[in-house]
This record gives C-alpha cells, sequence and structure tokens, in this order.
C-alpha cells in the first residue's frame, strides 16, 4: 500500500501519570480542558485525512495541544484555523491544513513521531510550523535532557521551518531559544514569538495552562504577521 492510501497515524501521547485527571478531581477549570483533548483529536484526525487529499498548497503543523487548539471553546477557534483562514483570504488561493500536533507533546515527539509523518506520508509542504517545548520546561527536571532533546528536535525539522521561541522566567527557557537561534543556519529555522501576548488577562482557558479563544486570537495575529512578509 503507497504511503498516501495508507491512513495517518493517531498521534497521541501516553500519560505515564495521568496529572490532568488526578487534579481534575480537585478543579471543574482542569477538568473541563482535559475532557477537550481526545474530542478535538479526533476532529483533527478527520480534517487531516481530508484535507491531505485535497488540492492547493500545503501547511503542516507539528507541536503540542496549543496548536490542537485545547482550550479554545470550539477545535476550530485554534490559531491554526484562524491563520489558515487568513492565508486563504489572502492569497486567494485553497490552502489546506494538515496538523500532526498532540497534546502533551515534547520536543521527541515531533522529532521522532511527527516528523517522520510529513517526510513520508504527504506532499511537499509550503509551510511548516513548530510550536514545541511547553511541556519539556513544564513537566521535565533538570536540563540536560531537555536540551539534548531540543538539539535533536532541530536537526529534524524540515529546512525553512517556522519555529516558535518560549517566554517564561529563568535560564531554561532563554537556553532553548539559544538553541533554536543556532538552528536558524542549519537546517535554517525561521523563528517568531507566538507567545508575546500584549496582555494574560482573559487569554487563559478555565485550566490557567492553555489559551482561551483571546489567547488564541493573540498567537494568530502574531503568528500572521511573521508569516504575512514572505507570502
Amino acid at each position: 500500500m503507497s504511503p498516501k492510501k495508507t491512513p495517518l497515524p493517531r498521534l497521541r501521547r501516553k500519560r505515564r501519570v495521568d496529572l490532568p485527571k488526578i487534579i481534575g478531581r480537585f478543579s471543574e477549570g482542569v477538568r473541563e480542558i482535559d475532557a477537550q483533548t481526545e474530542r478535538y483529536h479526533r476532529r483533527w484526525d478527520h480534517h487531516n485525512e481530508i484535507a491531505r487529499y485535497e488540492d492547493g498548497p500545503l501547511w503542516v503543523a507539528l507541536g503540542d495541544s496549543a496548536s490542537q487548539g485545547v482550550g479554545a471553546s470550539a477545535w476550530e477557534n485554534g490559531w491554526t484555523h484562524l491563520v489558515l483562514d487568513r492565508l486563504r483570504s489572502t492569497t486567494g488561493e485553497p490552502w489546506r491544513l494538515v496538523n500532526l500536533s498532540m497534546s502533551g507533546g515534547r520536543f521527541a515527539d515531533v522529532a521522532d513521531r511527527q516528523v517522520p509523518v510529513l517526510n513520508t506520508m504527504l506532499d511537499r509542504p509550503a509551510l511548516v510550523t513548530a510550536v514545541i517545548g511547553s511541556n519539556d520546561l513544564m513537566w521535565r527536571r533538570g536540563t540536560t535532557g531537555i536540551y539534548r532533546d531540543a538539539e535533536y528536535c532541530v536537526s529534524r525539522l524540515p529546512a525553512g521551518t517556522w519555529k516558535s521561541r518560549l517566554n517564561g522566567p529563568g535560564p531554561r527557557p532563554a537556553r532553548l531559544n539559544e538553541i533554536f537561534e543556532d538552528g536558524e543556519d542549519s537546517p535554517g529555522l525561521q523563528l517568531f514569538n507566538i507567545w508575546n501576548w500584549p496582555s494574560g488577562r482573559g487569554a487563559l482557558a478555565a485550566d490557567n495552562v492553555h489559551p482561551s479563544d483571546l489567547g488564541y486570537e493573540y498567537m494568530a495575529d502574531l503568528a500572521w504577521d511573521a508569516l504575512k512578509p514572505t507570502l
């Protein structure tokens, strides 16, 4: 069976410890947003299978739940859908989006699970974005493994990938951004910052972790400001 006829894998990250479920016992907000995760994944699975067979320039989104739209009031209210609409209306071309992101995704998930699908099962993309690293910062201790995986991820991304920087206090986000900047020369990443919001007020969902509809609007604006001059 040819790669084009093989269904795309249903990319999910298995939780060793289901912290959202545990915390959700005590927090209605966490429980509410966690309930979106699989539902949004299934919507993207269906959308991706249709998009891969359509005509038009292809955008492949890599990353974590931020590109899934988790936290938005509906799966189509995430930043990727908002930018897709702008790509279509601005260029007049039938842009299509295959979203390989996965909730809980980390650097290694992009490198070892998402990029191979991009390379072997899809048409050549006109645009690749990668919003990844937040879960590595949030859930992993130490630095050696995080930095190693970041460098590995950067080495695996296709040339020309738009990679978002990370925000946050302390030396770890700064060091990761340095690793991304090193990748601007090889393999030729293009950097932007999807987290440089004008304000945090009202921009987080009920779990106070994922973006809300407003947060995703900020992200769409920042991504579009970076992409638009290159179209």
